[in-house]
């Protein structure tokens, strides 16, 4: 099968969840021994790269695939000059979308950027935000209505959450949408011990990785708790891998910041650490209350390591409080509790983090969701 996959991107090497994403799937596509064809990403070993600036060359492009594969995220089909003539172009080939998120989600750098849990806001700051999610919200408008109007070529859409299935078969129309969540690698046991054996402490470590810039991975949260573990648990030691450096980030002598590691340090570090977080705040503007599919959740169970995420969308979907993992609220007297039991309680711990492991092994690996993916391209032929 001739695949063409649009995403509007150079994946390699990954830059953060929606790059790891993308590359997963074109690796896994070439494993499986069919051809993927890209739009202006010369960036992956084994994949064809078209150039996408004329008619002429979109139309080779479509010309070339069997089926197309879009993906559909926050940014703006509005604004991707290849869109509507490759849909336009691609005949009686399938068009299928990837949806990771709908036009709204951009609003959460107008309600949740800069927000820091712990530090009281200013009216001014306050009207800030409300002006700027006002000024977004007819280009919202008018980029639904566009997905809606493209999405009448779709064919079939896969969708990361339920949320989101919900999403393109009621505000989209496409009724043929199936969920399927992010995955994890495979890491074998073997590999996971020698990441560990490169701990360098038997201190109690909590690891999270994530942006210090994009407001929806819930370092506010994370924040509070770090503050509050300074008089009730200073024994716990964070680290903390970010991308680049804010006022977001926390400081103090609980805390070690790692900036810029590549993914195989990031792999290295979730399987030193004794527990790992994913917080995630409530998209209180959407209809959808939370809609993503967090990755890190993902290569956190992959590793073995015990997570304490978000009691809400996915995360309370695919983690059973007490059985693979742990549940919280947004407080940060709640995270700090859930992390105290893990300090308190090394077997539990160690019995939740191979249980969430077991759920990459049993499903929710980037193999099966490859796997799927092609199935729904197949049906599609």
């Amino acid at each position: 099968m001739k695949i063409g996959y649009m995403y509007r991107m150079h994946v390699s090497p990954p830059k953060g969840g929606n790059h790891v994403h993308a590359l997963e799937l074109v690796q896994g596509f070439l494993k499986e021994g069919h051809e993927v064809h890209l739009l202006e990403d010369p960036t992956v070993p084994g994949a064809i790269s078209f150039p996408g600036t004329t008619e002429e060359e979109l139309k080779a492009f479509v010309n070339s695939v069997d089926v197309l594969y879009i993906r559909v995220d926050a940014r703006h089909l509005g604004k991707w000059p290849a869109i509507e003539p490759c849909m336009r172009l691609a005949g009686d080939r399938p068009v299928v979308w990837e949806i990771n998120a709908p036009a709204n989600e951009s609003l959460a750098f107008s309600w949740l950027g800069g927000r820091r849990l712990n530090v009281k806001e200013s009216f001014f700051r306050k009207l800030k935000r409300r002006v700027h999610a006002l000024r977004q919200m007819p280009g919202i408008w008018k980029e639904e209505k566009l997905r809606k109007r493209l999405g009448e070529r779709v064919d079939a859409a896969i969708c990361v959450s339920t949320a989101l299935q919900g999403y393109a078969q009621k505000t989209l129309g496409i009724d043929n949408a199936i969920v399927l969540p992010n995955g994890g690698p495979l890491i074998s046991e073997e590999e996971i011990r020698q990441r560990r054996a490169k701990r360098s402490s038997e201190q109690f470590t909590v690891f999270y990785s994530g942006s210090a810039v994009y407001p929806w991975q819930g370092l506010d949260y994370f924040s509070a708790a770090i503050e509050l573990a300074r008089e009730r648990a200073p024994d716990i030691k964070f680290v903390l891998a970010v991308n680049q450096l804010s006022e977001a980030v926390p400081e103090g002598p609980n805390v070690e910041v790692r900036q810029g590691l590549n993914r195989e340090e990031i792999l290295d570090a979730i399987c030193a650490s004794d527990a790992c977080v994913a917080l995630h705040p409530e998209y209180f503007w959407s209809p959808y209350r939370f809609h993503g599919s967090p990755m890190k959740l993902f290569e956190y169970m992959a590793c073995g390591t015990a997570v304490v995420t978000s009691n809400r969308g996915q995360m309370s979907e695919l983690i059973e409080h007490g059985k693979n993992g742990l549940l919280s609220s947004d407080s940060p007297e709640d995270i700090l509790a859930q992390l105290v039991a893990f300090r308190d309680d090394p077997t539990l711990a160690r019995q939740l983090g191979i249980a969430g492991r077991q759920m990459i092994l049993n499903g929710r690996s980037w193999q099966d969701n490859v796997a799927r993916t092609l199935n729904v391209f197949t049906q599609q032929l």
